[in-house]
């Protein structure tokens, strides 16, 4: 998906969004992202458009009073603020879970969407090479040979997607299996759930429901 701030265009690829709606929508993934428990969709063209449209801003300031140079200039620092808080947020969960994080992405097919940016996946790529050859370089490489490999599947960092999670039903949803021992319920607009985060997940991926 692609996001335009410029009301004129007419190419189908773009989904035209003020400049609200998008601070909106990073906003919400912002919230979303701290309290998932693990990596969700990469909002990232959003980022871009965001700095993009900050930048543009600052470069008009010299065409503005100071007055409203000042008010500008708060709201610049909140949305990059928000802008860094996500960005590090998401690096924190690579950095946890970086084989778990490369394993999922390398699975998944051209028409799954990606939880990884490209610049994130790079990175992630090279901070999973780069703590194997300090672990060996530093541990590995003294011990005996029966000890010198390890094993994978031990030694991957799992997210718990079992993890209990709120959350506010932003539409109507009918006959969700929140709890498998139990009968789907129905979600009204507006109200506040409790539940573990897999069963939920997908409703998270949808915008149909946001993290409280």
């Amino acid at each position: 998906m692609d996001l335009s701030l410029d009301d004129t265009a007419n190419d189908d690829e773009y989904e035209q969004l003020t400049a609200a709606q998008v601070l909106e929508r990073l906003e919400e993934s912002w919230v979303n992202e701290r309290l998932s428990p693990y990596l969700l969709e990469t909002q990232q063209e959003v980022v871009d458009c965001l700095l993009e449209q900050c930048q543009t801003v600052e470069d008009n300031f010299s065409q503005a009073s100071s007055f409203a140079v000042g008010i500008h200039q708060l709201e610049i620092q909140r949305i990059k603020y928000m802008v860094t808080d996500y960005v590090r947020t998401r690096l924190k969960k690579i950095e946890k879970h970086t084989e778990y994080a490369l394993e999922e992405e390398l699975v998944k097919d051209d028409q799954s969407v990606p939880h990884l940016s490209p610049a994130e996946f790079v990175y992630a790529r090279e901070f999973h090479r780069n703590t194997r050859d300090h672990l060996t370089e530093m541990a590995l490489k003294h011990m005996p040979s029966a000890f010198q490999n390890l094993d994978k599947q031990k030694s991957m960092s799992v997210p718990n997607l079992n993890t209990f999670i709120f959350f506010k039903v932003k539409e109507d949803v009918n006959d969700v299996q929140v709890d498998p021992r139990e009968t789907p319920v129905d979600l009204s607009k507006d109200e506040i759930h409790i539940s573990k985060y897999l069963p939920i997940a997908p409703l998270l991926e949808q915008t149909k429901i946001k993290l409280v």
